[in-house]
């Protein structure tokens, strides 16, 4: 009697998904490609993929099929991923080495951190991948819904390896940029002292390029709340754009 062939995932992703995905150099476009080619593959909804090192988690990749995921990303940046159980995998990983944690709902803890980011959107686990470099880490964290769903592991581990080649040198380039705008922050800040803190970071970065959906992404705010922040400043300059702000800042 002959066997029948078993079937098992062989953990490869679509050569032109794959090449597409690391051709993306805008943060906002691979982060809604990555979660498109997570949702294909493992029926993933949200991720959330950061760079981890003495301070709070740098956000490098965000994006949902659900709403709220701006304050999601905020408040684990700012104040959640204290209380993260992945936080002892990425340190029990020797540098060099990467890392896998899958951590259900309900195993979270502190109460404010399970409601925002597990029981409102109705995520039943998030699949955390991460490689831990000599000073740093790169995490990228998948959320899905569905508590039965038999995830792929292979698939998404191999989706995840492609995501942290891709956001290494996302990384080199965010921090090439965040020099830049910590630059002209500081500027602002010195040459128009009647701008708010918040006021200063939103204009330094659209001065730096960046548009309102990626201030959006880097700020943890709503796209709204970006625009809301940019208008009251030209109203206090009297300005109209940016670019009118440049005077004071070269003098």
């Amino acid at each position: 009697m002959e066997r029948e062939a078993a079937m098992i995932s062989s953990g490869l992703i679509d050569p032109d998904r794959a090449a597409t995905l690391l051709e993306s150099r805008d943060p906002l476009l691979f982060s809604q490609r990555l979660l498109d080619a997570a949702h294909s593959v493992a029926g993933i909804e949200e991720l959330f993929a950061y760079r981890s090192g003495d301070g709070a988690p740098q956000t490098l990749a965000s994006s949902s099929d659900l709403d709220d995921v701006a304050e999601r990303a905020e408040a684990y940046a700012r104040r959640f991923h204290r209380s993260d159980p992945a936080v002892a995998a990425r340190d029990a990983a020797a540098p060099g080495s990467g890392f896998l944690c899958r951590v259900p709902a309900d195993a979270i803890e502190l109460a404010a951190y399970r409601r925002l980011c597990f029981e409102r959107p109705r995520f039943s686990e998030k699949i955390c991948f991460g490689w831990r470099f000599a000073d740093h880490s790169l995490v990228v964290t998948f959320y899905h819904r569905h508590s039965d769903a038999q995830v792929d592991i292979a698939q998404l581990g191999a989706l995840a390896q492609l995501a942290i080649t891709g956001l290494t040198g996302l990384a080199r380039q965010l921090s090439d940029s965040a020099a830049l705008v910590d630059r002209i922050t500081r500027r602002l800040a010195a040459a128009h002292t009647v701008l708010t803190s918040r006021e200063c970071q939103v204009c330094a970065r659209t001065l730096a390029g960046h548009t309102a959906r990626q201030i959006a992404v880097d700020l943890g705010l709503g796209h709204g709340t970006v625009l809301t922040y940019r208008q009251r400043a030209y109203q206090k300059l009297g300005v109209h754009k940016a670019s009118d702000m440049l005077p004071a800042l070269i003098a």
